[in-house]
């Protein structure tokens, strides 16, 4: 099994360091890759522009704008006219309708997820998952007693029962799930992203991102996903009153499907060196 850790200090140079990775093994393909990123909402935008050029010049297929994939994880442009999160999930919520009449969304949007999550028969509310992380974080950013607990759980969101979990000293309100197993029966396409965990060190006050994608496609989704998911714990974090920190990803399957000419151009247009590389 061909793998691969990676740890970079922005998006950009993460994301190459990744690529070229990939590119160097036998199918461009590995399993059970990690790549960290210290500044996950920092870019290089030279790369940045190389990379939106060559991703607009593929028609067949044609690639969604790196934009349009950031915003499928965390609407970057709602949320910096909003204050607080019950503000910009009551604008979401209300925009939720026309984004899944668009044959793209059929199945709803990872943001959809997190903060309309699918109700069950018993309780039918859809949930806002990412307002009981916050609530969470907030309430124990002064006690180091619990650093792992906010977590994406495989028991419905609705299971949970908080005020049972308190009293017994448990985490609660920390589920932050993306799959729905009634509905996302298909093998492929949405939901790939699986899993969320948010960390939190009490020492610094910080918030760390933890997510796990089934299958990442490099060249068409994962930039986006990168900068999505830095902005993503940006957003948790400074709604709780912390610093945001960094962003891990593992791919369980992750393949690159960009030409060598293609990857050569980004090299070139980088002004960030890849350390290990020789680039």
């Amino acid at each position: 099994m061909h793998t691969f850790t990676v740890d970079a200090p922005d998006v950009s140079s993460a994301w190459l360091e990744a690529a070229s990775r990939l590119a160097a093994l036998p199918h461009s393909r590995a399993f059970h890759t990690v790549v960290r990123i210290a500044d996950p909402r920092r870019e290089d935008p030279h790369l940045r522009k190389e990379l939106d050029r060559l991703r607009a010049a593929r028609t067949k297929p044609a690639l969604y704008p790196i934009d349009a994939v950031v915003n499928t994880i965390f609407p970057v442009h709602l949320a910096a006219t909003c204050t607080t999160h019950e503000e910009l999930t009551d604008r979401y919520r209300a925009l939720y309708p026309r984004l899944r009449a668009v044959s793209r969304n059929a199945r709803g949007t990872y943001f959809g997820r997190l903060v309309a999550y699918p109700g069950s028969v018993d309780k039918p509310d859809r949930v806002d998952q990412l307002a009981r992380v916050i609530r969470r974080l907030a309430k124990l950013k002064t006690s180091a007693k619990w650093q792992a607990v906010y977590e994406a759980d495989v028991v419905h969101v609705s299971d949970a029962d908080p005020q049972q979990e308190e009293a017994l000293g448990h985490p609660s309100e920390t589920e932050a799930a993306i799959r729905v197993a009634s509905l996302d029966t298909q093998t492929l396409d949405f939901p790939c992203l699986s899993h969320c965990s948010f960390q939190l060190d009490s020492a610094t006050d910080t918030v760390h991102l933890a997510a796990y994608y089934r299958s990442h496609y490099m060249f068409d989704r994962a930039y986006g996903n990168y900068l999505a998911l830095g902005h993503l714990c940006a957003w948790v974090a400074t709604q709780a009153g912390l610093t945001p920190g960094s962003v891990s990803v593992m791919s369980g399957c992750a393949r690159l499907e960009c030409t060598k000419a293609e990857l050569a151009t980004l090299h070139r247009s980088t002004t960030t060196p890849l350390f290990g590389l020789g680039a």
